[in-house]
């Protein structure tokens, strides 16, 4: 894992170095949205999301540190920060910290908040757009859309409190969660023009990858703490979210989880070597429970 440890502190430097350069500075008008942009974006978290997109387009043979890739791991940073600025919000989640610090509308104002997020969301596309792949673009759309993200978090939020199947907490979470993790690592393989064959694998590691990261949190959600987390924890059974260990239970649930990620082995077996970072990257997802 030392070597993992590693390839993501080198991915966040890189994503960071980039997001500096892209993020307009707090010091310009109207400097308010611009502070908020950048308290959100460098906020701390793991750049997982970053380390998923070049790990697959370094497994695809693209090379570490090509501005495209980079310009679009940033990219991909700030849709998931505007998407934690919004989930945060009173009228979603009503979170008060986000790891550690106090949450965007907490710091600032809600209304800024939802300003910031939307900012955060168009500057990526802007991002994108410099790239001029018109499919990596319609990928990563369709997963933040109402066949994926926004979906995802409609019916989270409508079936708060009810009494729901496991087919239903699976389709909140392989759209409000998986979709844009399954998103990285396939625009990492785009990037990188691997072949249809190899992408669809990888897409399939993301999507197994994508689900465990989301039961994983739903089991820590209630099993770990504000402190470890860097959030408040127990809200999901305080707001009656549709979770697993509600639906199905805590040991189904780590079994579940267990069974995701194995499946994401397999899926890049066929990589060898080229693989190794992806496999460590679903190791390091799945040892949070462990």
């Amino acid at each position: 894992m030392d070597e993992l440890k590693e390839y993501i502190q080198k991915v966040s430097d890189a994503a960071n170095e980039t997001l500096e350069r892209i993020l307009p500075p707090e010091t310009h008008y109207p400097a308010s949205i611009h502070t908020l942009m950048r308290y959100s974006s460098f906020a701390g978290g793991k750049r997982v999301r970053p380390c998923l997109v070049m790990a697959a387009y370094e497994a695809c043979g693209g090379e570490f540190g090509d501005e495209k890739a980079m310009k679009t791991a940033a990219a991909i940073e700030m849709l998931h920060t505007f998407s934690l600025i919004h989930d945060d919000l009173p009228c979603m989640d009503d979170d008060d910290f986000r790891r550690g610090k106090p949450t965007a509308h907490k710091a600032f104002n809600e209304a800024l908040a939802v300003l910031g997020g939307d900012a955060l969301c168009i500057l990526a596309f802007e991002v994108l757009a410099s790239i001029g792949r018109v499919d990596i673009i319609t990928e990563i759309a369709v997963a933040l859309g109402t066949n994926g993200m926004i979906g995802g978090q409609v019916v989270d939020i409508e079936s708060e409190g009810k009494t729901v199947d496991k087919a239903t907490v699976e389709y909140i979470h392989n759209n409000k969660t998986t979709a844009l993790i399954r998103a990285s690592v396939k625009i990492g393989a785009m990037l990188a023009n691997a072949p249809t064959q190899t992408i669809e694998k990888l897409t399939s590691y993301g999507n197994n990858v994508g689900l465990a990261f989301q039961v994983i949190d739903d089991i820590l959600d209630e099993e770990s703490t504000s402190e470890t987390l860097g959030k408040n924890v127990g809200r999901d059974k305080d707001k009656g979210k549709a979770t697993f260990p509600a639906i199905v239970g805590m040991a189904e649930s780590k079994r579940y989880a267990q069974e995701l990620i194995e499946n994401a082995w397999k899926d890049i077996a066929f990589l060898g070597d080229k693989g190794a970072v992806l496999k460590d990257l679903a190791e390091y997802i799945r040892v949070r429970i462990s």
